[in-house]
């Protein structure tokens, strides 16, 4: 029986940042063999294409794909302010990793990620619940926090939230306030400028940033990789643009994609 399982959320439009990331984690966790994958996703907002599914089962044979249809996530909002698209709503979905009892501890994390460390030195530390900076990309949960009580809870809170953060809202608001264990920045890097030696997972951080498997798309657009500060916004349409300090993260992500479309 494994013992740690990870989870995500994943569509068609984020699957190649996701088959990537699985990839990374594939290449790096050195006690894989503890480890199960779990991918959820809806046909209707967070669609997955049986050509992505294989993709995905090429990475990892064993990965559990799992289709939740369940009535509160169809009544999830969208936040108040930007240019959300519905396909917004499968963030919710990773809410579903509060009732994954099986297993000794549960990681969630993004797929707008990359993993070029081991993290496998988390699997047998006393966290009760792990985060950076408020941000649930990568997070940490042990037992005491995957229960029906809290998972009721926080599912009875999707219709009543405003869309803010959608399931990062929803987990700061009423999960983060209790004992919680502040992760170290190397499990869930960003702003990418500030990779280092000991950094385990980048993180593409923040819905408009631009992803790594879109960055030749927006190449033709707009000017990328400029000697400027973090997080230049270039407007609600294109948001955060790439310069400089962030390039060597994103070499790194188009090494990993090369590899695992090589092998």
């Amino acid at each position: 029986m494994k013992d740690i399982l990870f989870t995500t959320v994943c569509d068609n439009g984020y699957a190649l940042g996701g088959q990537v990331m699985l990839y990374s984690m594939v290449q790096n966790i050195k006690d894989l063999d503890r480890c199960d994958f779990k991918i959820y996703y809806n046909n209707e907002f967070a669609s997955l294409s049986e050509e992505n599914k294989d993709k995905f089962r090429q990475i990892f044979p064993d990965v559990i794909l799992e289709h939740v249809d369940k009535e509160c996530y169809f009544n999830s909002k969208l936040p108040p302010a930007g240019n959300r698209a519905q396909g917004f709503k499968a963030a919710y979905l990773s809410l579903e990793s509060f009732r994954e009892f099986d297993y000794e501890t549960v990681i969630m994390f993004d797929v707008d990620m990359l993993c070029i460390g081991d993290v496998s030195d988390l699997f047998d530390r006393e966290i009760f619940f792990g985060i950076y900076n408020s941000n649930t990309g990568f997070l940490i949960l042990n037992r005491d926090c995957r229960n029906e009580v809290i998972y009721d809870h926080l599912t009875s809170k999707i219709n009543l939230h405003t869309g803010e953060g959608a399931d990062q809202g929803i987990i700061n608001k009423y999960i983060v306030p209790m004992n919680c264990d502040r992760l170290p920045a190397i499990y869930n890097q960003y702003p990418l400028s500030d990779i280092n030696d000991d950094t385990r997972i980048l993180h593409w951080a923040h819905y408009d940033h631009i992803k790594p498997w879109v960055i030749d798309e927006w190449a033709k657009r707009v000017d990328l990789f400029q000697d400027a500060p973090p997080y230049p916004n270039g407007g609600k349409d294109v948001g955060n643009i790439p310069v400089k300090s962030d390039k060597k993260a994103f070499d790194l992500w188009k090494e990993y994609k090369n590899r695992m479309e090589s092998e």
